[in-house]
């Protein structure tokens, strides 16, 4: 397939001129595919479109504003709209569809081609930054809600504006967003300070497994089933969340956390500093995200061969920094 690259006017043109959207976010959602597929969906249903937006992992629940406002009736779909996926793998089951996707929006270094028509813009710091330009371009109405879900994907996929990938565009989207009536405050403490007690109990238990590499710039910390089933009242939100804390450990130039998905399967999310690229490293073995954050997985070795293997990657890239 021959993918065309384009700009946020003619995926708004490619928009209007057809109807009937599946949108599809990926696995394992965040913030910014959920606040994509959301705010898109409702846009495109104010103009009168119809749409649905579906992701095949279940949605944590922190995340259900998101989805207050949109028609949730049923229609046979006619064109697939894949927003902030970079590869068609990363939406498990339902790749089959992505794979005929005739629009994506993303914006990872890593995007892989597949759908006809691309609005790609990696230097963007979210996926709804460029989702916020199709609304305009739309010229759907730009109210609270919509601007919420908009908000959401811009703070998740910049950690409440702290990480590296922040511009001065993104500080101007979000300050209008907030201009809109996005509720910015209670968005910020659901998503960064509010948390369950399956939460804290989950967090406490992973910290004692923190290992340490390379005179302590490499800081691992694991997540096998056992520990993760053995808490109550915890989603794949609250397990994903724990990719963030290696990093946050002074002195450590990459974080990384290894969760077992399921039996014999590991997923490895790396969080590294500006001097180190975490997608080059996921790349390495199937994976793949962004300069600072990124992720692959490993199937058929132990948690221990796994954290051994991306370790032994990192070692690499660390050595280099000398």
């Amino acid at each position: 397939m021959i993918m065309t690259r384009i700009d946020a006017k003619k995926a708004a043109e490619f928009l209007r001129e057809n109807d009937n959207y599946l949108i599809l976010m990926h696995a394992s959602p965040d913030g910014d595919t959920l606040g994509s597929g959301s705010a898109l969906c409702l846009a495109l249903q104010r103009l009168g479109k119809r749409a649905k937006a579906v992701c095949p992992d279940n949605i944590p629940h922190r995340f259900d504003y998101l989805f207050e406002g949109i028609d949730k009736t049923d229609f046979e779909y006619e064109n697939v709209v894949c927003v902030d996926v970079a590869d068609t793998k990363l939406l498990g089951e339902m790749k089959s569809v992505g794979d005929t996707a005739k629009l994506v929006i993303d914006h990872h270094a890593t995007h892989r081609e597949y759908a006809e028509l691309a609005f790609v813009e990696p230097e963007s710091a979210a996926a709804c930054e460029l989702v916020y330009e199709v609304v305009k371009e739309l010229g759907a109405e730009l109210d609270g809600t919509l601007a919420g879900c908009l908000y959401t994907g811009i703070a998740t996929d910049t950690g409440c504006f702290k990480y590296t990938n922040v511009t001065p565009r993104t500080h101007i989207i979000a300050a209008e967003l907030i201009e809109k009536g996005a509720d910015f405050a209670q968005i910020n403490y659901a998503l960064f300070v509010e948390k369950t007690r399956g939460r804290i109990m989950l967090e406490q238990k992973a910290l004692n497994s923190v290992q340490f590499f390379a005179d302590g710039k490499i800081a691992v910390l694991t997540v096998p089933l056992a520990l993760v089933n053995g808490i109550p009242d915890i989603d794949e939100d609250d397990i994903g969340a724990l990719a963030s804390i290696p990093r946050e450990i002074s002195g450590v130039e990459v974080g990384i956390c290894v969760k077992e998905r399921k039996e014999g399967v590991f997923k490895a999310s790396l969080r590294t500093s500006v001097r180190v690229d975490a997608a080059e490293i996921a790349q390495r073995f199937g994976g793949g995200g962004h300069a600072r954050a990124a992720g692959c997985s490993f199937e058929g070795i132990t948690l221990e061969k796994s954290v051994e293997t991306i370790v032994s990657a990192c070692l690499e890239a660390v050595e280099k920094l000398k």
